[in-house]
């Protein structure tokens, strides 16, 4: 600036400074409140969904942890005495069922898994599921096991023991 300028001059530029300064803070107080409140919107919902989220993981969980069938629970191992010797596939899968309560529904892939899981040591390869599904049939036909569900293509049979 030049030192030539009038005391009006500088005055009026001074107080037009002043204005243009005061109407930017008054924006930007605006613009202020509107974020803080902006933040504190989000901030609100940010800790409900966090609660949220946090109670459905746990409901999640709770529900997986009930939906695993008590089939599917390992049981006791059956006694490895009353199979013999040589082992035996009938012998197995009828010790398997035995340990089983009376009433307690399974299919052939929850004993396949619990002979090949309790047994699997003494076995030179996996029990495969159709050897276990003809055994079952064959007890269900001695009335050793009763029938729940008959077998479909798209679904097995389902079978309980007898009660004694």
């Amino acid at each position: 600036m030049s030192s030539k300028m009038s005391v009006d001059t500088i005055i009026s530029r001074l107080e037009a400074q002043i204005a243009y300064d005061r109407e930017r803070e008054a924006f930007h107080a605006g613009q202020e409140v509107f974020h803080r409140e902006q933040r504190a919107q989000f901030a609100a919902e940010l800790e409900k969904l966090t609660a949220t989220l946090e109670s459905f993981k746990t409901a999640a969980a709770t529900a997986a942890e009930l939906t695993v069938p008590a089939a599917v629970v390992p049981s006791s191992p059956p006694p490895e005495a009353d199979i013999g010797r040589k082992p035996s596939l009938t012998r197995m899968i009828r010790q398997v069922t035995k340990v089983r309560p009376a009433g307690d529904v399974f299919g052939t892939n929850i004993i396949t898994a619990e002979v090949n899981r309790h047994y699997g040591e003494r076995l030179r390869r996996p029990v495969k599921p159709k050897l276990v599904s003809i055994t079952l049939r064959r007890m269900l036909q001695q009335g050793e096991l009763r029938a729940v569900r008959e077998g479909k293509p798209h679904h097995e049979a389902l079978y309980a023991r007898v009660a004694k």
